[in-house]
């Protein structure tokens, strides 16, 4: 799928031969180069492939009206492969379809029913309203955001009309044509009680249930340090197993968790774990420098040579068939209610 240019994006810059946004520069700690946004899209197929062939899990029930069809907002949208496919999967439906990220890595060319936004979610926020949206998704945002509390209360929030329009007019334009867009934005008014979070973060926790992996490895070693260093600078990318009750303190309701197993290469024996560790395993390999650079240059001041090295080791580690190591992906639910709490 053609993209925008790396080179293009707002005044990236290189940092040990890897390409970074300098849009909230180092609010993110992986780079946005064509060697990530591969990363990206293998993972799209790997999600697509560990939940069963589903894009989405939550119902679209809401009484749509005036030939309105599903609103849709990608957070972190990356590429923006998910959206792409979301817009064109409910383009007969009159959906609307818009993907948010820091960085331009988006193609040019799209769907009619979809627009790309830059801005950050964290950003402050103003005004409220009744509810907008029918699906919020965020998918794999760990290391990118430091606070979730306040990300999950504005989703809440954001499921409100008149806000919808002052979030946009606060977000950088490109250029006119997304100014047209914003202007071109639809204003409906949905029944409470339909619009729906569904959020996926991958738990970077080896698991190994027969003992297979050795407790000095590599791969034990590097999950811990860069996830140690990703805290330290407030960005975690450590997986938040407390997810649920703070959903339910934030009002959300029906709120619902699904793990799936991700093996880390083909050892499983069942056709579909196979397949699923395949893409996992070529997304790990893409994805481990990705992973490592900003953490442990920036923060535990490592050379890139020692960081290359660590990353070799992993990569072997996790293309060894003997060792049956796997992480678990998290698919949280959750509604915005009628009644407010």
């Amino acid at each position: 799928m053609p993209r925008r240019s790396s080179e293009g994006l707002w005044g990236g810059y290189k940092e040990n031969g890897r390409l970074y946004h300098k849009f909230r520069q180092g609010k993110y700690l992986l780079p946005c180069d064509e060697d990530e946004q591969d990363r990206l899209d293998i993972y799209h197929k790997f999600f697509f492939l560990v939940r069963r062939r589903v894009l989405h899990t939550v119902p679209f029930t809401a009484p749509f009206q005036d030939g309105m069809g599903p609103m849709i907002l990608d957070w972190g949208t990356g590429t923006g492969i998910w959206a792409i496919e979301m817009a064109d999967r409910y383009l007969p439906a009159n959906a609307r379809v818009y993907g948010l990220d820091l960085a331009w890595t988006q193609p040019p060319n799209i769907p009619s029913n979809l627009t790309f936004l830059q801005g950050d979610i964290e950003l402050p926020w103003h005004s409220m309203g009744p509810d907008r949206w029918d699906l919020i998704h965020i998918r794999t945002l760990n290391g990118g955001v430091s606070d979730w509390k306040g990300v999950y209360e504005n989703v809440f929030r954001y499921l409100c009309p008149a806000f919808f329009f002052f979030f946009l007019l606060s977000l950088l334009i490109k250029n006119a044509s997304d100014s047209d867009a914003y202007r071109a934005l639809p204003s409906r008014h949905l029944k409470p009680g339909h619009g729906w979070l569904e959020h996926i973060e991958i738990d970077l926790t080896p698991r190994c249930d027969d003992g297979s992996l050795p407790a000095n490895s590599a791969l034990q070693y590097w999950t811990r340090i860069i996830c140690e260093a990703s805290e330290e600078v407030g960005r975690s990318m450590s997986y938040n197993s407390g997810t649920g009750s703070i959903l339910a303190q934030y009002g959300f309701r029906d709120i619902r968790e699904q793990i799936f197993q991700a093996p880390l290469n083909s050892w499983p024996a069942a056709a579909h774990a196979r397949e699923v560790g395949r893409w996992y395993n070529l997304g790990l390999l893409q994805g481990i420098q990705a992973f490592s650079l900003a953490p442990l240059t920036r923060v535990k001041g490592w050379s890139i040579e020692e960081v290359n090295k660590l990353c070799n080791d992993v990569r072997k580690e996790i293309s060894c068939s003997e060792y049956h190591v796997y992480h678990n992906v998290h698919v949280w639910n959750a509604r915005r209610p009628s009644v407010q709490p």
